[in-house]
């Protein structure tokens, strides 16, 4: 078995109303999931953020090991939350991909995928990653 290094970490709590990391770079007032936003965040956001961010930057990393050039590259993340059959919510994501050149755009996104923590968290759930039209 080979040994894991650890790369990052964060860590954050959230109370009624607001949640905060550790380290402080993140605050924000919360709201519940599913109210209109107003002001304030919502799980939705943040999940939105989260893995908007997260396969953009593995984007990167996947074309640069490809010697492509991955500056212009965009990722949209919709969040749609809808109430579940049981208790609770679901929610399915959709990341669409814009600013790779056509030739080397399903390549470098099919590995970026395999390098993204969150898309491999997200695998088997209600998640659809696809190019920009």
């Amino acid at each position: 078995m080979s040994e894991q290094t650890t790369v990052q970490d964060a860590t954050a709590t959230a109370v009624a109303g607001s949640v905060k990391t550790s380290d402080g770079v993140l605050e924000a007032q919360t709201q519940l999931a599913g109210e209109a936003a107003g002001d304030r965040t919502t799980p939705e956001h943040l999940m939105a953020a989260a893995t908007a961010a997260c396969l953009q930057q593995s984007i990167g990393i996947a074309a640069s090991t490809q010697d492509v050039d991955a500056s212009g590259a965009q990722v949209t993340a919709h969040v749609v939350l809808t109430t579940a059959e049981e208790a609770g919510y679901t929610s399915h994501i959709t990341l669409e991909v814009s600013g790779l050149a056509d030739d080397v755009a399903e390549r470098v996104l099919e590995q970026a995928q395999q390098i993204c923590p969150f898309t491999k968290a997200l695998a088997g759930s209600d998640l659809t990653v696809k190019l920009a039209a």
